[in-house]
């Protein structure tokens, strides 16, 4: 009897379990604004538990391409593979993005560094599949100053700030690809930005890695735009150096005629174990608060399409790409 009850429990308890992983599944896929009135409604804690749950059941389904939306359009023309940039540099429309912007071209990344912000604005990068990746460079013990980059700042000067140095142009990507030369560019401080260790080595670098590690093999050539969102009320480390309010990734591919992209924007005060879905934006809105033009130099219905919508997924991964994500995920929270 009391065997069967226990067993009764248990298959009661696995239904609902699973009855709530398929329904927050379906509400973290709906619009991003039907969400936010949705949870008006709901008592903040459920709201919030809710949003957890189906991040967390979506982050595995939309990986295997069982669920989401991408956003792509038909673009028959091939991307050059010979440049850093997807569509161009970003371009400056207005503010809150400076006007002394610099173009530092480097060994597999160009940078768009701020002498005034003290840190780059943006960095655009490439990834691709490589047969035999290039053995990764023992991580450099400091970050140096830029002689490219004026007022580029020196390691000591983020020191007991409470910040890390963020990468824009990531270590991984770069230095799996182009070596220890181009991995100690990357450790220049015209790279590097103040990041809170909770969303630099959490959601961004989950994000970095599936950029350079996973979704080269599943999508071929990945283009990435990565930046920071100057502050407002223009907040500085004791040093000098601009603290970024947020940051944004855009992240382009083409496969066959086909062109795609999604865009993140992640807050500097993120949960350290929040899922890089759950900060999915559009182009445009990206754009919105940046003050800043991306993929300028596609057609302008093709640009239009492109970044007007917000997908509801990042790219599958498949199974292989999953574990090996799920591996690296605990990995990195040990």
């Amino acid at each position: 009897m009391v065997r069967r009850l226990i067993s009764r429990c248990i298959r009661w308890a696995s239904t609902l379990l699973v009855l709530v992983a398929l329904v927050t599944n379906w509400y973290v896929h709906q619009p991003r604004y039907w969400q936010q009135v949705q949870a008006q409604h709901l008592p903040p804690p459920l709201a919030k538990w809710a949003a957890r749950i189906g991040n967390a059941s979506a982050d595995l389904t939309d990986a295997l391409g069982l669920t989401g939306r991408d956003v792509e359009v038909a673009y028959p023309t091939a991307l050059s593979t010979n440049m850093v940039a997807c569509a161009g540099l970003p371009r400056r429309v207005g503010e809150p993005a400076p006007s002394d912007i610099a173009i530092l071209r480097k060994t597999g990344f160009v940078v768009g560094y701020s002498p005034s912000l003290r840190h780059p604005l943006w960095a655009a990068y490439r990834t691709y599949p490589v047969a035999t990746p290039a053995e990764l460079p023992p991580r450099p013990s400091s970050f140096k100053p830029d002689p490219q980059a004026k007022r580029s700042p020196q390691h000591k000067e983020y020191t007991k700030s409470g910040y890390d140095r963020g990468h824009m142009a990531p270590n991984l990507a770069i230095a799996s690809r182009f070596g220890k030369a181009a991995q100690l560019e990357t450790f220049l401080t015209s790279n590097i930005c103040p990041q809170r260790s909770g969303l630099n080595r959490g959601p961004w670098y989950e994000l970095e890695y599936r950029i350079s590690e996973i979704w080269p093999n599943t999508v071929g050539s990945v283009w990435v735009i990565v930046g920071a969102v100057p502050s407002p009320e223009d907040r500085r480390l004791q040093s000098g150096i601009s603290i970024p309010t947020a940051f944004y990734q855009i992240v382009v591919s083409q496969r066959g005629e086909r062109l795609r992209a999604f865009a993140v924007y992640m807050p500097q005060n993120i949960r350290s174990r929040a899922y890089a879905r759950s900060t999915l934006v559009s182009i445009d809105e990206i754009e919105r608060i940046t003050g800043l033009d991306f993929l300028a130099d596609l057609p302008d219905d093709v640009e239009t399409a492109l970044e007007a919508t917000t997908p509801t997924r990042l790219w599958p991964t498949g199974i292989r790409g999953l574990y090996r994500l799920l591996r690296e995920r605990f990995r990195s929270y040990d």
